[in-house]
């Protein structure tokens, strides 16, 4: 197994991803997401920083901002016992711990596994002089000695490196973070003091520093002795264009200890000794002779980058390849030689290189001396992937002197048009794009067609072979796309689409007034439909928000009251039974083999089930059922079902009946002594507790219990002043319970000390107490009305026990839930734990949800005090859901009921079904806990439009519903995958929900750069201002192809995205220049077609 991660700056955060491969194996390799780093400030540059006596890298980024920092993974930075994230604090020699830089937490952020060696600004250090920030952007070199920055025109930033840095220490403070010695410690930081140098190029297009032979400054090289080895400062050449357009490479000493810049004609050649505690070897000579300093004047080819080579065996410095648009050059002044590599026809502009290394030795060495090549990915502006291949003079007995001799370059495939690209070993690479999506591909040893390669021809346009010639780019490629990663920027336009059903506007009349039409159109679901990418990777993205839900069966069913899913036994999985109350009777649908008993016994074959109306011999299916789920008391599996005149027991493996209890038989009665009456609603959790409420008010505390045969023992009752509408008795997993009973596949059955009961004619809800008390005691009274919130100040509730508030606007509770949300049923990051692996612990909070009769929702946060053992609410939230009332249902994630992380979160039905969840105050988060709300729509596949779209349901029951068998395996409940069955009035649905998040995201390439967009709801289009690179035939996979611009409208479907026609533009600049009026005018021209 081969592990490597890499390090992404994403706008304000940097993204580590592991990249994971199987040596020899067949299995694609991968790239997830281990962990999300947010940065104060935007990351621009990013670097991979070594000390040799350190194991691991270090990363170094610069922000926007100025500032910096210098960081690494931190194995101490873990408690062993949860996994939860510390930030990490430095301690000084008498072990009393100092506060870490306040600089370091603001640009890092703090609770993340990350350990801050060095922060600072570079500001500070440039207070003596005024400068423009560069023109080209910030640049940056890295050399083992020191890091070159070019962040301000005219001046280059020298920060030193301590090479015996041990990677012990961290920063304490801000003006001292990067100084030679920390002065807590006494021990070298990993950075000397910043320093600027004057330098005469103005506009500097790149640069890097030349690299050295391993006998010059760090091995040997075969032709050179190691008498006469040569110790160089470091060398920095810079690709700049002066005033006249003429680019040129200029080479300048960097002396480190001296804080000064050589320049490139100073004849400066004087020895000086072991005088820098920066350097760890004797220097012989400060700079090459002027000779031999690499230059070159006049380059051609409008080149925009420059990379180092590697030294021959003669030269203790290494030459520079200078990628231009027309031509590629390798150049060495020492050696004399200049290799030219024309790119042919109108060139193409190369935007990104990374080296290829695959000549690693077991201990780590790479080999570059006795390389008989060196091989480097290039990526253009068209995304094409190139390598390029420099030919060493080495012959096969290994002798020769090792000079370049050849350049040759080939074409691999097409992919993203890259901004930098990342070599991951073993043929895989790492394409990350700023102008569309990024990607992780495969090179392959030979060619495949382009749709095996997983990449469509989106950059051609017009005919393929206007001149009767075939290019075989055009059909085949070396790239396969493993895996790609969306990005919406950059955004140029959008414009808004209704999603939603518009059912509402069919009674509109033309007499309506335009606010009555407004207001029946405020409540219609919407997706955003965008301008984005650049190129070949343009493309129009439909971003929807919300949870789509893709629909797996569905029956005409009306009349359905509630649901209720059961397994068969208490560890299973998979759901077995769906129990479905009507007026007056109950209806079970099960799972069953569609394929007969005879089927079953072949194992190979893929299970296929249906779901067929079954009986539970235990059950009444004769009246409406209100409460059904598991139970596991004492070891023996259960089923529970409550009725208007009983409580049912069931047997879990023989479905027949073991206990049942009823009011009429009640010999205690109510407090008066008179029978009980019917059960108008009930509330169940797995440990056995039941509680239900019968006409009068009453609610009665009953408990499953008994060691040998389970039986139902009436615990308590109270009477309240009014009827009871709602109840709930779920547990809280925060609060410990000491009766708590672990089961064997890892979860905790825990019994709850709570209930919650909601009252008709009442506008507040009230929380009592399961204790060993003889009565059910109420210890919180809590008003839903408009000022209820207390926010953090519990006090007030627990010396009155009352939450007070306006009631004038509300209306009494239909649906209570206890719950215990957690941020990873929603979370898709992970964090990285001490052995390497990922850990996707998130934070917990206890909430009280209240569904109203109005349609509303309101979210309390509940709390119990550690030293009065009182219970308190606080952070009061409320959104309306529509108009009617509305029903809560706890979700779990039933793929992954024995794990740790699986997510629950909570469903509200209406005329607006709504995912309830949380985000935030994760694990290494510093944010705190986020609760949000994501509208359900159903996806459905038109057969007539060919793809899916999302409509607004109805839902009026619904019941989390998993089974292995019913789901095929491309949609099969994973850790992210709920599944649901939910019921309006006439129809019966069963499918699995997206990923609970905020935004999905559906991509329709372009092929080109879209520059305006504008939705015609009546004609059902998309119009769309684009600017064609490829127009009149030109070829985007040919190389030196002629490019020309030209401008097109086009019209897609709404539904399908199918292009129905095109238009060109004549006037070159009208999507640009005109850009205040195109809106209206392709609205104009839609409604004119229509």
């Amino acid at each position: 197994m081969y592990h490597q991660n890499v390090a992404i700056a994403k706008s304000n955060r940097i993204e580590i991803r592991q990249f994971t491969k199987e040596d020899g194996g067949d299995n694609d390799p991968s790239l997830p997401l281990l962990l999300t780093l947010p940065i104060y400030g935007r990351p621009t540059i990013l670097l991979a920083i070594t000390f040799p006596s350190v194991r691991g890298d270090f990363l170094f980024f610069a922000t926007d901002r100025g500032d910096y920092a210098l960081i690494s993974y931190d194995d101490e930075n873990y408690d062993d016992d949860d996994g939860i994230a510390v930030h990490s604090n430095s301690k000084s020699q008498d072990n009393k711990e100092s506060q870490t830089s306040e600089s370091a937490a603001a640009i890092v952020g703090k609770q993340y596994p990350v350990k801050t060696h060095a922060s600072g600004t570079f500001q500070s250090y440039a207070t003596n002089f005024s400068s423009a920030n560069a023109e080209c952007g910030p640049l940056a070199a890295h050399h083992p000695k020191c890091l070159a920055l070019h962040l301000y025109d005219g001046y280059v930033t020298i920060l030193p490196i301590h090479t015996g840095y041990d990677g012990s220490s961290s920063s304490n403070n801000n003006n001292d973070s990067s100084s030679s010695m920390l002065r807590n410690t006494g021990k070298k930081g990993p950075f000397g003091d910043a320093f600027h140098l004057r330098i005469e190029e103005r506009t500097v297009l790149h640069m890097t520093f030349l690299l050295e032979s391993k006998g010059s400054g760090g091995g040997s090289s075969n032709n050179i002795s190691n008498n006469n080895r040569m110790y160089y400062v470091p060398q920095l050449a810079l690709l700049h264009q002066d005033s006249r357009g003429f680019q040129h490479v200029t080479t300048h000493g960097i002396d480190v200890s001296k804080k000064c810049l050589i320049h490139h004609s100073s004849s400066s050649d004087s020895n000086h000794g072991n005088n820098s505690s920066l350097s760890e070897k004797p220097s012989a000579t400060t700079m090459p002779p002027i000779q031999e300093r690499l230059k070159k004047s006049k380059i051609d080819g409008g080149s925009a980058s420059i990379v180092p080579v590697p030294p021959s065996r003669v030269s203790s410095l290494g030459g520079i390849l200078i990628l231009g648009a027309k031509q590629i050059t390798y150049h060495h002044t020492k050696e004399g030689i200049t290799r030219v590599l024309p790119m042919g026809g109108g060139g193409m502009l190369l935007l990104t290189c990374c080296k290829v290394e695959e000549n690693e030795h077991h201990d780590g060495r790479n080999d570059e001396n006795n390389a008989v090549q060196h091989k480097y990915l290039l990526g253009d502006e068209l995304g094409r992937l190139h390598v390029l291949t420099l030919l060493r003079n080495i012959k096969e007995d290994g002798k020769g002197d090792g000079v370049i001799t050849t350049l040759l370059l080939e074409t691999l495939g097409m992919a993203s048009s890259s901004s930098s690209l990342v070599y991951l070993k073993q043929g895989s690479l790492f394409v990350g794009s700023q102008f569309g999506d990024s990607q992780l591909v495969q090179v392959l040893d030979s060619p495949v067609p382009v749709a095996a390669g997983g990449i469509g021809k989106e950059g051609a346009s017009g005919d393929d072979d206007n001149d009767g010639t075939r290019n075989i780019l055009e059909e085949t490629t070396y790239i396969r796309v493993i895996e790609e990663y969306t990005n919406l920027g950059p955004i140029v336009d959008f414009d808004l689409r209704p999603s939603g059903d518009d059912t509402s506007t069919k009674d509109v009349t033309s007499s309506s007034s335009s606010s009555n039409h407004t207001n029946l159109h405020q409540h219609r679901q919407s997706l955003l439909a965008t301008c984005s990418g650049v190129g070949k990777d343009g493309s129009i993205r439909l971003v929807r928000n919300g949870v789509g839900m893709k629909e797996f069966a569905e029956v005409e069913m009306p009349g359905i009251k509630g649901m209720w899913s059961l397994r068969r036994k208490f560890v299973h999985e998979d759901d077995m039974f769906l129990v479905q109350s009507f007026v007056r009777e109950t209806r079970i649908l099960g799972v069953q083999n569609s394929g007969g008993e005879e089927d079953m016994a072949d194992e190979e074959e893929e299970e296929s089930a249906a779901l067929a109306e079954v009986t539970i011999p235990g059950f009444d299916s004769s009246k409406s059922t209100l409460f059904a789920g598991n139970m596991l008391v004492n070891g023996h599996d259960l089923m529970v079902q409550v009725v208007q005149d009983g409580v049912r027991v069931v047997n879990s493996e023989s479905l027949e009946l073991v206990s049942q209890w009823s009011p009429f038989s009640d010999e205690e009665g109510d407090d008066d002594g008179e029978p009980l009456g019917l059960i108008t609603v009930a509330s169940a959790n797995e440990s056995g507790q039941v509680v239900i409420a019968v006409h009068g008010g009453i609610l009665i505390y009953l408990l499953v219990e008994g060691a040998s045969s389970p039986a139902i023992r009436k615990v308590k009752h109270t009477t309240l002043d009014r009827e009871i509408s709602c109840i709930d008795l779920n547990p809280f997993d925060s609060i410990k319970d000491e009766n708590a009973m672990d089961v064997d596949d890892g979860n905790t059955v825990r019994k709850s000390q709570l209930v919650v009961v909601g009252l008709w004619d009442d506008f507040s809800v009230r929380l009592l107490s399961l204790n060993e008390s003889n009565h059910l005691d109420q210890v919180l009274h809590i008003n839903l009305g408009v000022g209820s919130d207390v926010g953090d100040k519990t006090g007030m509730a627990e010396e009155s026990n009352e939450v007070n508030g306006d009631t004038s606007q509300h209306m009494m509770a239909r649906s209570l839930c206890l719950v215990s949300l957690d941020s990873i049923a929603a979370s898709s990051n992970t964090h990285l734990t001490k052995k390497g692996a990922s850990s996707s612990a998130g934070s917990k909070s206890d909430m009280l949800l209240v569904g109203l009769g109005d349609g509303k929702l309101i979210s309390f946060a509940v709390s119990k005090s550690k030293l009065s053992n009182n219970w308190s609410v606080h952070s009061r939230k409320e959104v309306s859901l529509g108009t009617h009332g509305i029903s809560l249902m706890r979700l779990k994630n039933g793929a992954n009921l024995k794990s740790k992380a699986s997510g629950t979160c909570v469903l509200a039905t209406g005329v607006r079904p709504t995912i309830v969840y949380l985000t935030g105050g994760a694990s290494g988060s510093s944010s705190n806990p986020k609760l949000c709300y994501s509208a359900v729509s159903l996806t459905v596949d038109d057969e007539d439009e060919g793809q899916a779209s999302h409509r607004n349901i109805t839902v009026n029951a619904a019941s989390s519903f998993h089974s292995s068998l019913l789901f095929s395996s491309s949609y099969s409940t994973s850790d992210t995958k709920y599944a649901l069955c939910v019921s309006d009035e006439n129809t019966l649905r069963l499918g699995v929900i997206d990923d609970v998040q905020k935004l999905h995201v559906t991509s329709f390439k372009l092929g080109m750069t879209p520059r305006r967009i504008a939705y015609h709801e009546a004609g059902r289009v998309y119009c769309v201002g684009c600017i064609d690179g490829n127009a009149d035939g030109g070829r985007g996979n040919q190389i030196g192809a002629e490019i020309n611009m030209g401008n097109c409208v086009r019209f897609f479907d709404d539904s399908t995205l199918e292009e129905i026609n095109r238009y060109v533009v004549l006037c070159r600049f009208a999507l640009v220049t005109q850009s205040k009026f195109i809106r209206h005018l392709l609205i104009f021209i839609i409604s004119s077609l229509h």
